[in-house]
């Protein structure tokens, strides 16, 4: 999958590096290797300057043309370091095009991946709040205020209500699995949460979006540490400083099983929306 230049001193930057040493030994040019691995001359250039994540295959097709196996070990170490990348929202938000440049890159991971996996145990996600309820976010200090964001907040929310057109098209699979808690998470004042209940109990309700939601009266059958995003062999796990990009296949595989796991768990539909009702005129009545 396609993915946003590295930080030059990242795993990732250091793996690219490493990959193009090896193939300038060889005395081709990037044209010229594409052609011996038979590879579109983009796919080598993309994997060079990491704005692609080679996979292990890639590695061993491009070692094998190189007559370089004897590097195997060493790209290997730096393969493994480079599948947990760990990301500076401060750097992020620091690059040409600031935070709103960064919700961007989330908008293109998200339509170039085939499916959109995400879960969040006490908020409710990005792809399904409403404008007032981002503006409320993103206002808090764990927003975009103390990591150099604070004025792209309006661009930001534009980046994200463009994000959701996503949840209208039948072709690109997007389950969301939110715990109950998100319903009572509050952001803002009694409006804004209603409204954003409103929005969900409507998204509950359409063919294209699987909402599902874990009720507190479920045992829930993974620990919910933390939300987490998968999009197809990459799991982006974020957090108050930024991000965690992980595309090891064993932990990907994991978080897959523990998604399967809070998909079976959780109820959708007509249940899910009258959870939502409820939740809702609990609020309303101060109960």
């Amino acid at each position: 999958m396609p993915t946003s230049s590295p930080h030059p001193s990242s795993d990732r930057a250091r793996l690219a590096a490493k990959l193009r040493e090896i193939r300038a030994t060889t005395g081709q040019s990037g044209n010229q290797f594409a052609k011996t691995l038979g590879w579109p001359q983009s796919r080598v250039s993309k994997i060079e300057t990491a704005t692609q994540f080679p996979t292990g295959d890639d590695i061993t097709s491009w070692l094998t043309a190189a007559d370089a196996v004897d590097e195997e070990d060493a790209v290997a170490d730096l393969l493994k370091r480079a599948r947990v990348e760990s990301v500076s929202f401060r750097q992020e938000f620091g690059k040409t095009g600031g935070a709103a440049a960064k919700q961007r890159s989330v908008r293109e991971r998200e339509r170039k991946a085939s499916r959109v996996a995400i879960f969040q145990p006490a908020l409710v996600p990005g792809l399904v709040q409403t404008p007032d309820f981002m503006r409320k976010l993103l206002a808090l200090p764990s927003g975009p205020t103390r990591t150099g964001g604070a004025t792209d907040i309006e661009q930001m929310v534009a980046v994200r209500i463009d994000r959701q057109t996503l949840l209208h098209d039948p072709r690109k699979p997007m389950p969301l699995v939110i715990g109950e808690a998100a319903l009572w998470t509050r952001i803002g004042d009694l409006e804004t949460q209603l409204g954003q209940l409103d929005r969900l109990h409507t998204l509950a309700g359409l063919r294209t979006v699987d909402l599902r939601i874990v009720p507190f009266d479920r045992v829930i059958p993974v620990a919910p540490l933390h939300g987490f995003s998968i999009y197809d062999d990459l799991v982006v796990v974020e957090l108050f400083a930024g991000e965690h990009l992980i595309r090891d296949p064993e932990e990907v595989a994991l978080y897959e099983h523990m998604f399967g796991l809070l998909q079976a768990e959780a109820v959708s539909g007509a249940a899910a929306a009258r959870l939502i009702q409820d939740v809702a005129r609990q609020l309303t009545s101060g109960s």
